[in-house]
């Protein structure tokens, strides 16, 4: 169905507007996006869009498959006036587009630890590098992204916009502790799977990340922590990895993940 909405009191707006807090996402399984690229990412890559609430000029940019199912009653799409749009967005008034989304749902045995290159965050706490970092995971072929307790929420609207469509595209698990990363390759091992290697980033020492030999191909977890403090101390056990740099740290934790990615990704096929 398309109608016409208005006024912030409506339903859609003040759900959109629950579900920019990460408890009202959780409680209800649902996602919001913002962007009509966002939107357009979402949809191509099979997301189980929901709702839309988009500004009146822009129905004739929707994509039609998604105009095509709302006159079939397949979804609502709500056109709003640029003002109700800005009740509902975490942008305000840049708002042109949101839309929700039902969250997907993974678990552990969905990343093939043993067979490929995984991202796991501990206390990364800014959410723009959360996203982008999820973007990188995406473009060097990780299988997904693990988050511990304590790390900006992927799915938060600075993290989205980070990621540009990225977690429409991936495989995340939140709310992942060390002891159940470890617990799961401890299985893997115990099943006679492939040799997972964990690495963490390290700005202050470790081995050459140009230089790593990696066993056979095998499955790599990239372990990347806060800027300041590193990953927690659980860690301290498992090697180190870094970015050779000039004078100074000067790589923030996406950027870095980014390159330590490429160089994985690199290594990775060049043994496969």
């Amino acid at each position: 169905m398309i109608r016409h909405i208005a006024g912030r009191q409506n339903h859609s707006v003040k759900l959109a507007r629950k579900l920019q807090q990460k408890k009202h996402r959780r409680d209800r399984g649902r996602l919001i996006g913002e962007g009509l690229d966002l939107l357009i990412v979402a949809q191509d890559a099979g997301a189980d869009i929901l709702e839309v609430l988009a500004r009146e000029d822009l129905l004739s940019r929707l994509p039609r498959r998604l105009v095509e199912r709302a006159e079939a009653g397949q979804l609502e799409i709500g056109l709003c006036d640029q003002e109700t749009l800005a009740a509902a967005s975490a942008l305000g008034g840049a708002a042109d587009v949101l839309f929700v989304v039902r969250e997907p749902s993974w678990n552990m045995a969905d990343l093939l630890l043993a067979d490929s290159l995984a991202l796991y965050l501990d206390g990364v706490g800014d959410p723009g590098n959360v996203g982008t970092l999820v973007r990188s995971a995406v473009a060097f072929g990780a299988s997904g992204v693990m988050t511990a307790p304590g790390t900006a929420d992927t799915y938060g609207a600075k993290a989205m916009r980070a990621g540009m469509g990225a977690q429409f595209l991936c495989k995340i698990l939140p709310e992942v502790t060390p002891g159940d990363l470890l617990s799961r390759l401890d299985a893997e091992r115990t099943r006679g799977s492939g040799p997972t290697a964990i690495l963490v980033a390290d700005a202050h020492g470790g081995e050459d990340i140009r230089t790593v030999g990696l066993l056979g191909g095998g499955g790599v977890v990239l372990v990347l922590g806060a800027e300041r403090a590193g990953p927690g101390g659980q860690w301290e056990a498992f090697p180190r990895v870094t970015i050779p740099q000039v004078n100074f740290d000067s790589l923030n934790v996406a950027m870095a993940g980014t390159v330590l990615l490429y160089e994985l990704s690199r290594a990775r096929s060049g043994n496969q």
